[in-house]
């Protein structure tokens, strides 16, 4: 709202209060660049932060860590998402996604259903077998443990949002509230799992190029505490799984929505499915499946549209020793004094028809080859940018538009009675969910199948 109002229309900066701090929301795409690419060493810390003594494994992750150790982190697992381990994944991902295109021909040939339950369950799967190495079956049982455990990460109540709020806007008194950013029993099912997983690795020498053989290595190697190194990993492997889980999730029940909503966009992208599927024999390569422009187009316009984090957060100061005030000439007659929060409003940049002609509709040719030149990279966050981006932003990629091409192959989506006619997101959340579920209805036409 405040990135919308008019009276900031032209402003690159605009002061705001998270909760009592003043604080920046920063508005302007060079300026943007610059908090993000070209002086990241001045903004490479994140304001928001659970409490290291109290809640050590959200703290002292990739995602909540400090300059140090989000480098360090981010050093060792960068090469789990490199492009050769990604087409080593993609057989697993694509695989889970079978799964989902068998659930659904079980249905019945119409049949209405609440998606973003089932693509939750599906993520949690894909995240199982490629980060932490072993098979669950939550597409068709709701109730195995890891999707109960997982799905407690991005449920939102009144209590968590305070928590999470405090978390985000008054770190500093994380500690003396006791606020934690998960849940124990959560925590502990995690825990326990991966110290299984690891153990049983370990003593079958079975290696899958994932998350547990990254681990192996690096306590092969450690010249630490071993409950300590276990900690850390603990904390890295709860914050891929939460990433991993819903993001990709809500992008891909956002997607069947605008697809049920413009079913001419949806009959384009079937027939470029439908192509692959011919010009494979049924069989989709790692090749195949990356040549599928429209596909990405599709993922990209929902992303542009519903990104799962619609704000990112920075603070002043550099990593070690202090920061002199950081001038924000020309832009405005101000300077930024150490410890100040920065806030970029990813939604308000997604939404900016300078930017984006149009902003409300669903316009996937705005990311065909022809088109992409044009794009303001930093008028399009949805992974963030720099450094500090997501790191597994590949991988969460593949295994939304896996989990679509398997969903749409033989099923065309459509709205029914249930479905949402005017989207209320849920403000308890801080990733983007919407209130209610959603709900479409499924015609089975057996399009693949029929090749």
């Amino acid at each position: 709202e405040i990135y919308d109002d008019p009276k900031f229309h032209n402003e690159s900066v605009v002061g705001v209060y998270g909760l009592y701090k003043p604080s920046l929301l920063i508005r302007d795409p060079e300026l943007i660049k610059a908090i993000l690419i070209k002086d990241f060493d001045k903004f490479c810390n994140r304001y928001s932060k659970p409490d290291p003594h109290t809640e050590p494994i959200a703290a002292n992750n990739i995602f909540f860590g400090d300059y140090k150790l989000w480098k360090e982190m981010r050093s060792k697992f960068s090469p789990m998402f490199s492009g050769g381990k990604l087409r080593a994944m993609y057989p697993l991902v694509m695989g889970v996604a079978e799964n989902i295109g068998d659930h659904l021909m079980k249905q019945g040939h119409v049949f209405s259903m609440e998606v973003k339950g089932l693509c939750a369950r599906y993520t949690t799967d894909v995240i199982a077998t490629t980060i932490f190495g072993f098979s669950s079956n939550s597409i068709e049982n709701p109730q195995e443990e890891i999707y109960i455990q997982t799905r407690k990460i991005a449920t939102f109540d009144l209590g968590r949002a305070v928590r999470i709020a405090i978390i985000f806007f008054a770190p500093k008194m994380v500690r003396l509230f006791g606020v934690k950013f998960f849940e124990k029993n959560c925590i502990d099912f995690f825990r326990n799992s991966l110290r299984y997983i690891i153990k049983e690795r370990e003593e079958s020498g079975r290696t899958r190029n994932d998350f547990i053989d990254i681990v192996i290595k690096l306590k092969e190697e450690m010249n630490e505490d071993p409950r300590s190194f276990m900690e850390l990993m603990h904390s890295q492997a709860i914050v891929f799984l939460a990433a991993g889980y819903e993001t990709s999730a809500t992008t891909i029940s956002f997607a069947l929505f605008e697809l049920a909503r413009h079913p001419e966009i949806q009959d384009k992208l079937r027939k470029e499915i439908l192509q692959a599927f011919k010009g494979s024999k049924g069989k989709l390569s790692y090749e195949d499946f990356n040549a599928m422009e429209y596909l990405d187009m599709v993922a990209n316009e929902t992303l542009r549209m519903y990104p799962v984090i619609p704000i990112l957060e920075r603070k002043y100061g550099k990593a070690e020793g202090n920061s002199a005030p950081y001038s924000l000439m020309p832009y405005c007659d101000y300077a930024i004094p150490e410890g100040m929060p920065i806030y970029i409003s990813v939604f308000g940049l997604h939404y900016d028809a300078k930017y984006w002609p149009n902003p409300k509709q669903f316009q996937p040719d705005r990311f065909s080859p022809e088109n992409k030149g044009f794009i303001n990279p930093m008028a399009y966050l949805p992974f963030g940018n720099g450094p500090h981006n997501c790191v597994g932003s590949r991988l969460g990629q593949m295994q939304t538009k896996c989990g679509l091409i398997q969903i749409l192959k033989n099923h065309r989506v459509r709205a029914c009675d249930r479905t949402t006619q005017q989207l209320d997101f849920d403000p308890k959340a801080f990733v983007l969910q919407l209130k209610g579920g959603m709900h479409l209805e499924f015609v089975r036409d057996d399009m693949c199948d029929n090749i």
